[in-house]
């Protein structure tokens, strides 16, 4: 379906709006129609102030229903709101539908993004226009599929150099339980032992921190986490707030597989990775949850499982030091999608880390793809894979070899936690931060891999 959208200069837009929209400039009344007709189009319905469709009213009493004059001016406009964590839309386009209906006085977090300082029709177009040709150069070509980018600021300080990487190797659900319980786990006695496992190994990421911070005169409920990485289907849909709870604890971001989910309007189940995001604190949004989906089936999953990743997230992390400069891109892949060459192709030029969650048994053929990404894809690798086969691994291209294996968790039928330091800086295509670097030497960069020069 294509849209086109036209202005007839003929018409008085300014009576349109009648009494409710008093005297504005033109520019700003035929701005606020654009944004009521964007978010009308994404919720699917002629009000543009309600909901998505796959949102449902959870039962029991909510109270006098609002109306849509009082729901303009508190309005919330977000990914999720809209249509859910699998929305396929950015926050820069429900920032821009924000922005555009915003009322006087209210304050709207930029999120990382570069916003007009005067809202005319023309600044607007330049904006559409590079947002398209960002867009554009973002594309999955190879794959044939679109990137969903996503810009975030962060609590850091204007010398942060690392990220803390937390290797999360929990042990349930195991191959054997998708026999006796069925694929998507919904005993309810196993859900018990599967949640419990969950809460204990996130308790065991909490005591971990702490005893990291031992003897080094630093409080240790401040926890030294910014990435947490989990297995595939690690973790049921309906625990999701064990994670959420961990995040907000540790203020770290969470990439962590789900187990099988059905998901309003899409053919599934489906086999799905979720972002879980902290925002900075003068946000009123406690979090950023999206899904990451998988495309490619493992031979269990095959005609159970439906493929579905209609996008490919790179989520841009906004360092304080450089806020004019593109920040560091992390992207991740579920299990079998990252043996899709074609896939890490389109990603070498686009992140800067890329992370796999697995549920694999065959670890050495995993572990020789960890050894060959890392390389050729001139990044962090970080593979985390279920406790149940063991095999987690971080590998960077630095030159010797005993720096270039970060982490390698050996043994099977093990809960397992690995800590590490992943330099933002040392693998930059460009020039920023170059005085951040570590010390460490880098192995010669592949052919083929861009180089940026400011």
């Amino acid at each position: 379906m294509v849209l086109s959208l036209g202005f007839d200069c003929n018409n008085d837009i300014i009576d349109s709006w009648g009494s409710f929209c008093s005297t504005v400039e033109d520019d700003i009344a035929i701005l606020r129609t654009i944004g009521e007709f964007i978010r009308a189009v994404l919720v699917g319905s002629q009000d543009w102030t309600t909901f998505g469709q796959s949102l449902v009213a959870k039962a029991g009493y909510r109270g006098i229903r609002t109306t849509a004059y009082k729901r303009q001016i508190g309005l919330i406009t977000t990914p999720e709101s809209i249509s859910g964590v699998g929305a396929q839309v950015s926050g820069w386009i429900t920032g821009l539908i924000s922005k555009l209906l915003k009322w006087p006085g209210i304050s709207i977090n930029d999120h990382g993004y570069k916003w007009p300082s005067l809202w005319k029709i023309d600044s607007v177009y330049r904006l559409i226009d590079d947002r398209l040709s960002l867009l554009k150069e973002a594309y999955c070509s190879l794959s044939g599929m679109p990137s969903l980018l996503e810009r975030q600021e962060l609590d850091w300080k204007k010398d942060k150099k690392t990220l803390s990487v937390v290797m999360v190797q929990s042990k349930m659900p195991r191959k054997e339980g998708f026999s006796s319980f069925g694929f998507l786990l919904e005993d309810a006695q196993y859900r018990a032992k599967h949640r419990k496992h969950i809460a204990s190994v996130a308790e065991l990421v909490l005591k971990h921190l702490e005893v990291q911070k031992e003897n080094t005169g630093e409080d240790r409920r401040k926890y030294d986490a910014d990435l947490i990485i989990w297995p595939e289907l690690a973790v049921h849909n309906e625990d999701l707030d064990v994670l959420v709870a961990l995040s907000r604890k540790t203020k770290a971001i969470v990439f962590a597989g789900l187990g099988f989910i059905h998901q309003d309007g899409i053919e599934g189940p489906n086999n799905c990775a979720v972002w879980i995001v902290p925002t900075k604190h003068r946000s009123s949004q406690r979090e950023i949850i999206r899904l990451q989906g998988k495309c490619n089936m493992m031979a269990d999953e095959k005609e159970k499982i439906k493929p579905w990743r209609p996008y490919q997230l790179l989520l841009e992390l906004v360092h304080p030091a450089f806020k004019d400069e593109k920040g560091f891109v992390l992207t991740g892949s579920i299990c079998f999608d990252a043996t899709d060459i074609s896939l890490s192709a389109d990603l070498r030029d686009k992140s800067n880390a890329y992370l796999v969650s697995a549920l694999n048994q065959d670890v050495n053929t995993f572990d020789s793809m960890v050894e060959a990404l890392h390389y050729h894809m001139y990044q962090h690798v970080v593979l985390v894979n279920s406790g149940e086969f063991g095999g987690s691994f971080a590998k960077a291209p630095y030159k010797d070899a005993h720096k270039r294996l970060i982490a390698h968790v050996h043994g099977n039928n093990q809960v397992s936690i690995n800590t590490f330091e992943m330099n933002m800086f040392d693998f930059r295509r460009d020039s920023v931060g170059k005085s951040m670097q570590s010390e460490l030497k880098k192995k010669t960069a592949p052919a083929g891999v861009k180089y940026i020069s400011h």
